[in-house]
């Protein structure tokens, strides 16, 4: 019997942990991915970038890095969105404010930014955050662990 309930609560700890984890990784990617940009918008109206030649004398400005996500991020991505369209009226009854406060918590927001955000007290959304996470690993593991197990690793 022991075994059964250390077999239940490791595979409800390593499906949190890679639940949070994908979340993460997505709010990462998604600084990474490109803006939208206007094409037929004259260049004259675009910002101005000088560069000098490094034989000029004086100042000069090295090109930009340029940092995109990586193909595991961009997966993630993927995975972190269908994960948040898990979060139904099965799970809460406000879906979509759920759905929000997880994406800014993967952000890195801080509680009380969220709190504030939504009117809510701090302890509040966090206790919130946590129990709709709960039922959402408690909805995976029953439904479609399998499925998602080939995402994890």
């Amino acid at each position: 019997m022991s075994s059964k309930i250390d077999h239940d609560l490791n595979q409800y700890l390593y499906v949190r942990s890679n639940v949070v984890n994908i979340l993460d990784d997505a709010a990462r990617a998604e600084r990474f991915l490109a803006a939208p940009n206007n094409k037929r918008c004259p260049s004259m109206y675009k910002l101005l970038e000088t560069y000098y030649d490094q034989r000029d004398w004086g100042y000069h400005v090295t090109p930009k890095l340029k940092i995109r996500a990586t193909p595991k991020q961009i997966q993630n991505y993927d995975t972190a969105i269908d994960l948040l369209l898990m979060i139904d009226e099965t799970i809460t009854d406000e879906p979509v404010l759920m759905r929000k406060v997880m994406w800014l918590k993967a952000n890195r927001m801080k509680w009380t930014s969220i709190g504030k955000y939504f009117g809510i007290h701090r302890s509040t959304v966090k206790r919130m955050y946590d129990n709709v996470l709960d039922k959402l690993i408690t909805k995976i593991i029953k439904e479609c662990l399998d499925i998602l197990s080939k995402k994890f690793n």
